[in-house]
């Protein structure tokens, strides 16, 4: 009987060793790493006498026609002091993109555009497009995004420009790229993960080191890209010519984040959960060529989160002491109102303040959700698609 108490005291002890420990590294991360955004000053606290600088917008673009003919006069017609060069990257294109963009030519004189032709015999991604765009900048600093995307505001060019007026090592400005919004779960899943994910990544460039930003509303220097071996070796990945880049160049130090209301983009979500979890899966399969040090942390947060969300509610229904029930209960307190200040200030400060409501329910639900698109990808076999 006594042994029996001993390893049921031991048992306890571990049980709450390990709440403890998984609780305070939770804390740790929120406060560290997600609460960053509230010090976030105008990363363009720009000097004022600084000229603004000429730039290359890049576009890819594969059978959207339609996205473009609403995209280009979004682009022409910025309201920006310096001169901006549009590129968009026809790539192997089967609908009619060739017509609307002669067509917008015509309208546009200034606007450029290119084709890379289709070949059976050699599959792509848009990381080869994205570099024949790069070739045709005839700019320092190139601004990227996507045919489905907006810019939200006619000063998008202006905003994500300021970022280089921080410093002159800046040479990558990461910003935000919302989605619209329109009723359903499924629409309010995927525009909470966007916004959650961006603090995180926001959080990371500010406090550690950068390590993914957008496609949809990313900028960096010709000679960042030059820097870069990773970018141009690596093809056949789906997904990742944003992410693998900032990974291997950004730093602290030449990277600026800039989420403004008028530097984001928007972008159309997907409809249908298939479609998400295909667009999800291959979005993963750039993770496994983060940096090491960057994985553990991004593991541990989703591990720890689950291990402390899980622990706690064993502890609050079968532990009979009061006192180690109190105990739990502050330690959840703690946790949920720093994750709530600071996801609070994020969505004021991004202009998404609808979303941090929801804070409670996808803290819970959105890693399951996450780990079943995972799976879905897993058992699917991925085609080298293009996005």
């Amino acid at each position: 009987m006594n042994y029996f108490v001993i390893s049921l005291d031991v048992i306890t002890l571990s049980i709450l060793t390990l709440l403890l420990s998984v609780g305070l590294f939770q804390l740790f991360y929120w406060a560290f790493f997600m609460f960053r955004v509230r010090s976030h000053k105008k990363d363009a606290d720009a000097k004022q006498d600084i000229q603004a600088m000429p730039v290359s917008i890049i576009v890819c673009a594969r059978n959207e026609s339609e996205n473009l003919k609403h995209l280009i006069p979004h682009l022409i017609n910025q309201t920006y002091e310096a001169d901006i060069q549009v590129i968009i990257v026809d790539d192997a294109s089967t609908d009619d993109t060739q017509m609307v963009l002669a067509n917008m030519h015509s309208r546009y004189p200034s606007l450029y555009y290119t084709s890379i032709p289709t070949d059976s015999r050699y599959s792509h991604g848009k990381k080869l497009a994205l570099t024949v765009g790069i070739k045709a900048a005839k700019y320092e600093h190139m601004l990227f995004t996507d045919a489905d995307c907006i810019p939200v505001s006619d000063k998008w060019v202006a905003t994500m420009m300021e970022g280089y007026n921080v410093g002159p090592k800046r040479q990558m400005v990461i910003g935000y790229g919302k989605y619209a919004k329109h009723p359903g779960l499924l629409n309010l899943f995927i525009r909470f993960e966007t916004f959650f994910n961006a603090v995180q990544y926001f959080g990371y460039a500010r406090a550690f080191r950068p390590f993914m930003g957008v496609g949809r509303n990313l900028s960096y220097t010709k000679s960042l890209y030059e820097s870069s071996s990773k970018f141009r070796s690596n093809y056949k990945i789906l997904s990742g010519d944003d992410d693998m880049f900032i990974s291997e160049v950004a730093t602290r130090k030449n990277c600026v984040i800039s989420f403004s209301e008028e530097s984001q983009t928007l972008s159309e979500p997907k409809r249908t959960w298939y479609q998400w979890a295909v667009q999800k899966s291959r979005h993963m399969t750039t993770a496994s060529h983060y940096r090491f040090t960057i994985k553990l942390l991004l593991c541990s947060e989703i591990i720890t989160r689950q291990l402390f969300l899980w622990g706690s509610l064993f502890v609050l229904l079968f532990f009979e002491s009061l006192q180690i029930r109190i105990s739990v209960a502050v330690l959840i307190f703690l946790r949920w109102l720093l994750m709530h200040i600071s996801l609070f200030i994020a969505a004021s400060r991004m202009r998404e303040s609808h979303l941090w409501l929801w804070t409670i329910l996808a803290d819970i639900f959105m890693p399951w959700v996450q780990l079943c698109a995972w799976v879905f990808g897993f058992s699917t076999k991925s085609s080298n698609r293009w996005k």
